[in-house]
C-alpha cells in the first residue's frame, strides 16, 4: 500500500540533537509537494503547536498529549479526550506516595487532556507504570516516555490518533507511516506497520517492524513508491 501520511514523534525522532536537519525538512516539503499529508504525534501539550511554528514546522495535522488531543493545521480542535477531575486528583495522590519522584501534576479540580510524572530514569518510570496498572489500567492509558509517566483518559493513545486522522483525511488503514524512537511510540509503530529510528530505544527498535536512519531518509524511500 502507497503510503499517504507521515506519524512521526518529534523529540528524539524528527528532533534530534535540538534540530530538524536540512535534509528532512527538505524531504518533508517533497512530500507534502505530492499531496500527502505530514503531521507530529507527541508527549507534548497544546503549546507544541506555537513550538512547531516556531521551528517554521509545515504540518497537516498534530496529535498531541499522546493522543488526548488533535488539532488541524489552523489549531482546530478535531478530537479530545479528558480525564475525570476525579481519576485526576486519585492519579495525583498515587505519585505523590513516591519519594523518588522528581515532579509530577497537580489537580486544579478541572478535566485535564493529560498527566505527567518523572521519575529518576526509565527503568524507574517503566516500574512505576506496572505498579498503577493494577488500580488505574482499566481507567486510563498509561505511558512511559524516557523517565516520564504520560496518562490520558482511557482508549486514548497515539496509535488511535493516527487511526483518527487516517479516518479524517479519508485515507485507508494501512496507507500510515508511523515513526518513533521511545516506549510510548511502540503502541503507534506496531499497530501501524511502522518504524523506529535506529538511535531509539534498543526494546524499541527490537520491536518495531522496520527500521530507519531519520525520518528523512524514511521519506526518501517511501517518496520512491
Amino acid at each position: 500500500m502507497k503510503k499517504m501520511l507521515i506519524a512521526t514523534d518529534y523529540d528524539g525522532t524528527l528532533n534530534r540533537n535540538g534540530e530538524i536537519d536540512e535534509h528532512t525538512r527538505a524531504a518533508i516539503d517533497s512530500w507534502r509537494a505530492q499531496g500527502r499529508y505530514f503531521g507530529v504525534v507527541t508527549g507534548r501539550g497544546i503549546d507544541f503547536y506555537d513550538t512547531a511554528k516556531e521551528v517554521n514546522l509545515p504540518f497537516d495535522y498534530l496529535i498531541v498529549c499522546n493522543g488526548s488531543l488533535i488539532i488541524s493545521k489552523d489549531k482546530e480542535v478535531l478530537f479530545e479526550s479528558l480525564i475525570p477531575a476525579d481519576i485526576f486528583a486519585r492519579l495525583e495522590n498515587a505519585m505523590a506516595k513516591y519519594d523518588d519522584i522528581k515532579s509530577y501534576s497537580k489537580s486544579d479540580g478541572q478535566p485535564r487532556h493529560h498527566y505527567y510524572a518523572e521519575f529518576p530514569c526509565a527503568e524507574r518510570a517503566l516500574q512505576v507504570k506496572d505498579e498503577l496498572m493494577p488500580e488505574f489500567g482499566d481507567i486510563v492509558s498509561i505511558f512511559v516516555n524516557g523517565p516520564h509517566i504520560n496518562i490520558g483518559n482511557l482508549g486514548t493513545g497515539k496509535a488511535q490518533g493516527v487511526s483518527f486522522v487516517l479516518d479524517y483525511f479519508s485515507l485507508p488503514p494501512d496507507s500510515a507511516a508511523a515513526v518513533g524512537d521511545d516506549y510510548n511510540d511502540l503502541d503507534m509503530i506496531l499497530a501501524h506497520g511502522g518504524w523506529a529510528v535506529e538511535s531509539g530505544k534498543p526494546a524499541v527498535v527490537a520491536k518495531a517492524p522496520h527500521t530507519c536512519e531519520s525520518v528523512g531518509a524514511l521519506i526518501d524511500l517511501l517518496l520512491k513508491d
